[in-house]
């Protein structure tokens, strides 16, 4: 995954259209994201037109708003853009630890952070280069959904 823009923006697009909802209705959606945004190829969806636009608007079996689906597109568009000058959407996501993951768990007691200054860091520097809907919650949750971040308590065997 690291070295994996395609499934990067996947994850990415799914961590956006999930704020504001529960994770449950994200992922019962995943096969149909996967359809709707051409398997997320990040060349494809980059290329979505208006009447692409449209017609999502109209799938079922996707979360209907506007604008995380103008977002994702955008934000597709901006991955190629890193592409086109040589540079990879992974290299951008880990240059903000210098490769490194970032060590957060906390106790069983404890909640992480939903956000932190990574992620607000993180947003504002996604939001300069022209990606849309990635505010500092969502990027954390990216960060950590992606290993950026090991966020997992203290006691857990996924640590």
């Amino acid at each position: 995954m690291r070295d994996d823009d395609q499934l990067l923006f996947e994850l990415l697009t799914l961590e956006l259209f999930q704020s504001g909802l529960s994770w449950r209705t994200v992922l019962s959606k995943r096969k149909n994201f996967k359809v709707a945004f051409a398997n997320f190829d990040i060349n494809q969806v980059a290329q979505f037109d208006q009447q692409d636009v449209e017609r999502l608007l109209f799938d079922a079996g996707i979360i209907r708003n506007r604008l995380k689906i103008e977002a994702t597109i955008n934000n597709a568009q901006q991955i190629r853009r890193l592409h086109h000058r040589g540079e990879t959407f992974s290299d951008l996501v880990w240059q903000q630890t210098n490769g490194q993951i970032l060590d957060i768990g906390v106790n069983q007691e404890e909640k992480p952070a939903s956000r932190n200054t990574l992620s607000e860091n993180f947003s504002k520097r996604l939001k300069k280069i022209g990606f849309k809907f990635l505010g500092p919650v969502t990027v954390e949750s990216f960060l950590q959904a992606v290993g950026v971040e090991n966020a997992h308590d203290l006691e857990c065997d996924f640590r």
